[in-house]
């Protein structure tokens, strides 16, 4: 097998859109916070955001370091996938809660929650092992 399969290519190109929305998502709470005007509570809420933007910017760099190992890497990368895909779905669940119970129906942790579905389901499917089973050069 000398070509990526489609539902490895796919797999991999999902993990870098996922890299890239929580690069965004954490860069947008990382400006919130350096914009902020410190008032009487200002210290902390600039803590709180830099805070909530510390698992987006794990995610983004775990999603995107994963995603370029695809065409080198063995069974661990794709295993890094499934990870990935569950922690998506986790963290976009928590953000429901939240956003639920502040009367916040925004519904955008939809695609996240679709996305990490999708990530596991591509990187859990016998072309995927196939190729991450090939021989190496």
């Amino acid at each position: 097998m000398s070509q990526m399969p489609g539902t490895v290519k796919s797999a991999r190109a999902l993990l870098f859109v996922v890299g890239a929305g929580n690069t965004v998502a954490a860069l947008w709470l990382v400006m919130a916070a350096a914009t902020l005007r410190t008032g009487a509570m200002g210290q902390l809420v600039i803590g709180l955001l830099l805070l909530v933007a510390l698992p987006f910017g794990t995610l983004a760099a775990a999603a995107i370091v994963i995603a370029a190992k695809f065409t080198t890497g063995g069974h661990r990368v794709r295993k890094g996938a499934v990870v990935v895909g569950s922690l998506l779905i986790v963290v976009s669940l928590i953000t429901a809660g939240t956003a639920i119970s502040a009367k916040l129906y925004d519904g955008t942790w939809g695609i996240a929650v679709v996305a990490g579905a999708l990530v596991i389901v591509l990187s859990a499917g016998q072309d995927t092992r196939d190729w991450f089973d090939r021989p190496r050069p």
